[in-house]
């Protein structure tokens, strides 16, 4: 009698127990019916750190918990520190089946000893990954006896994985005006920011404001990543866990993407809103195009880009012909770019060279990132920082850059919103712009 799938698999399983010999850690994956990972994500509705992406109109999710391992950093060499760590934690994983993804977080700052937030990679103890309509469930066991049992059974849940229905709350009506920190800062900031670039102290600065919504009631997380999956069906909805609450959002933006040896990432700058007719539309979109502001600063933009991809070794960057991203409120020029990885460089080597890149931060970086703590009164944190996974081998993995996104926590919603500031940035344009961003994730909020 041949034996049965369950019994190989097993079989495999207690093979690698025993290569593991009480070290490290023993992952394996299994391919079970189609699972939705947010519906997944909020059953089983574990404390953080916990993680979610998904691009609805690419058909692909993930959402992953329960960190075995973590790293945290900071500092100017964090992503090369976490890319050692990395390597480390490879060597002491034994996979059967597909290599486990390792969810990361790299805030805005670099972080110093007394200042910011830290950068984080955890390995998470399950993982649900569906793409055009197949989930593969990935589950990791400390190495110790009998987890060739233990993940054998926990495959078997996820297998027969049931939902358990909660309900939400009816959303509450946003507020006429929001609590914006630091008071009425941002037009005086703009009018000085673009005093500095005429000085030549730098060529282009990214200002953030970040407004407070306090109410009675919690907010609900799942509630509103639900309704941000659906009203952003091309953007890539996101929750990562902070220390002091979770960050969510719906990101127009990929910072770098690798699979196959293939780079990819895109230069995404200059904006404008929706029309309310097509018509409007098209003319606000032949506006946006012929602007010669929009232009020079997203030209800026890709540049830099391709620059420092070439400085970190990534053989024949190109950049495609830029386009417009068309958004639910406002839309991009955006412009892809795609390169070979090449061979004795590692994809967390390539984030920190780009991260960040002159759209969230400025331009040249040295001399612009310097100056935004005296102009911003908050925080950023991990808005407009890097979060994604990597495979746990190197071989692929994908970063976004999280913007359009609020932190939650319990009844206090704390939204973002950008804009870049060149050479003619008028302060009465550059506010309206931010507050066309932020209706993204405010009409979210639930």
């Amino acid at each position: 009698m041949q034996p049965s799938a369950t019994d190989q698999l097993l079989s495999q399983l207690q093979d690698a127990e025993k290569r593991a010999a009480g070290n490290g850690f023993v992952s394996c994956s299994l391919l079970v019916p189609e699972l939705d990972p947010l519906a997944v994500l909020e059953t089983l509705n574990e404390s953080a750190p916990r993680a979610y992406f998904e691009n609805p109109s690419r058909r692909r999710a993930s959402a992953a918990g329960s960190p075995l391992v973590q790293w945290r950093g900071r500092g100017k060499q964090r992503f090369l520190e976490a890319d050692l760590w990395l390597k480390k934690l490879n060597a002491s994983l034994i996979s059967v089946g597909r290599k486990p993804r390792i969810l990361a977080s790299f805030p805005f700052y670099p972080s110093e000893p007394d200042f910011g937030s830290d950068s984080c990679l955890f390995l998470p103890s399950w993982q649900v990954i569906t793409e055009e309509g197949v989930t593969t469930v990935i589950l990791c066991e400390p190495a110790t006896a009998g987890c060739a049992e233990r993940l054998l059974t926990r495959l078997y849940s996820f297998k027969h994985f049931h939902y358990r229905l909660t309900e939400t709350s009816p959303r509450a009506q946003s507020p006429t005006v929001l609590s914006e920190v630091g008071g009425a800062w941002f037009p005086s900031a703009v009018k000085r920011a673009t005093e500095l670039i005429r000085e030549g102290a730098f060529e282009k600065i990214v200002l953030c404001r970040a407004f407070d919504w306090r109410r009675s009631e919690p907010f609900n997380v799942f509630g509103t990543l639900h309704r941000l999956r659906l009203a952003n069906p091309n953007c890539h909805s996101f929750l990562m866990d902070e220390d002091d609450g979770a960050l969510l959002g719906a990101t127009p933006e990929t910072l770098l993407f690798l699979l196959n040896g293939e780079i990819r990432t895109e230069a995404v700058a200059g904006t404008t809103k929706r029309g309310e007719s097509a018509s409007e539309d098209a003319r606000l979109a032949e506006a946006l195009l012929s602007s010669e502001k929009d232009q020079r600063e997203h030209q800026a933009v890709t540049a830099s880009i391709l620059r420092r991809l070439s400085m970190v070794g990534v053989l024949a960057a190109t950049k495609r012909p830029p386009e417009l991203l068309r958004l639910g409120n406002v839309m991009h020029i955006r412009t892809p770019i795609v390169g070979a990885m090449s061979a004795d460089r590692r994809f967390l080597e390539i984030a920190g060279e780009l991260h960040p890149t002159p759209a969230v931060g400025g331009k040249p970086r040295d001399t612009a990132l310097p100056f935004i703590p005296g102009f911003e009164p908050h925080l950023r944190g991990l808005y407009t920082g890097a979060v994604g996974w990597i495979e746990s081998g190197g071989d692929s993995g994908r970063l976004y850059v999280a913007l359009r996104c609020a932190k939650i926590n319990g009844n206090t919603a704390r939204v973002f919103a950008g804009a870049g500031i060149v050479e003619g940035s008028d302060p009465a344009s550059e506010t309206m712009e931010t507050e066309m961003k932020l209706r993204t994730i405010l009409e979210a909020l639930v």
